[in-house]
């Protein structure tokens, strides 16, 4: 079968113009280009945000069909994850995870399907796997570009597109390893509020080349969240910041754990969304980086 994918451009972290530390203001934000001060003082954990005038939604219908995951066991970065059909009538965007299989590396992605999504799943948690074992043997570096070559040249003989959207991330205890084909954004927050965009929404178009972005863990990364544009389109870096913020270092209540508030910030993030008119699917990941020590 002809293929028209290319090889994934390996850039490393600061390489690229658009992927600039920017820092998120603490009081306010910025919602469809228009400066409007967010009333953050409003929204707690469980209450649905409201953003200008103040107007309240009620979204327990809409939120009826969330699935979230959240994982008790012992992962390499704690994370809570949750996907929401919204006001859309079906679910057309999927969540894969794979975590606590892979030595000091976690697998997270959003996919244009279930089918691409199970896909990505089976292939990457091989191919790492056999990376990891390899790149021990032989005292090197993982060779993330030929794992993410490899994976995109199975996709084309087994599922038979070259031109679905998808956003596949590989959390290690080190680094940070993004492959973005469109249609989601990672952000990666720091301490002080400042966001590094990983990943941009972009439609992908036959032929386009894919991004991979390695980004090399430091102390001062606070936490990451992916997801698709249902949630970015209505909700801005600055909210996303202090929601999450509140959630996973904000006083927890008695036996409240870490692996429940990254699931709690990843429901509000997806409730302040449908909340303000997203109209698309919401898929919401947060990875909580304090969790797993930079050596």
């Amino acid at each position: 079968m002809k293929s028209d994918i290319t090889p994934p451009i390996l850039t490393e972290d600061g390489d690229c113009s658009e992927n600039k530390r920017v820092r998120v203001a603490d009081p306010g934000c910025t919602v469809g280009g228009e400066d409007r001060t967010n009333k953050l003082s409003s929204i707690y954990l469980g209450d649905v945000g409201t953003s200008g005038g103040g107007t309240q939604v009620l979204v327990d219908a809409l939120m009826a069909d969330v699935a979230i995951n959240d994982k008790d066991g012992r992962t390499n970065a704690v994370h809570g994850v949750v996907s929401v059909m919204g006001r859309q009538r079906a679910m057309t965007t999927a969540v894969s995870t794979v975590v606590d299989e892979i030595p000091s590396y976690d697998i997270f992605g959003i996919f244009d399907g279930l089918r691409l999504a199970k896909f990505f799943e089976d292939r990457l948690r091989r191919l790492v796997k056999e990376e990891v074992k390899a790149c021990h043997g032989r005292g090197a570096a993982a060779d993330w570009n030929k794992v993410m070559r490899s994976c995109f040249s199975e996709a084309v003989g087994t599922v038979g597109t070259t031109a679905a959207e998808a956003v596949v991330m590989i959390v290690g205890k080190e680094e940070v390893i993004v492959l973005c084909r469109g249609g989601a954004r990672v952000v990666l927050y720091s301490h002080g509020g400042v966001a590094l965009p990983l990943c941009h929404i972009h439609h992908h178009k036959n032929g386009e080349e894919q991004i991979l972005k390695i980004h090399k863990r430091k102390k001062i990364d606070d936490f990451i969240v992916l997801a698709c544009e249902g949630l970015w389109d209505v909700v801005s870096d600055s909210d996303t910041y202090q929601l999450v913020k509140r959630c996973l270092y904000g006083k927890l209540p008695d036996g409240c754990t870490s692996e429940s508030s990254t699931t709690k910030a990843a429901v509000i993030l997806a409730e302040l969304a449908i909340a303000r008119g997203s109209k698309e699917n919401i898929n919401v990941i947060v990875i909580d980086l304090k969790s797993s020590s930079v050596s």
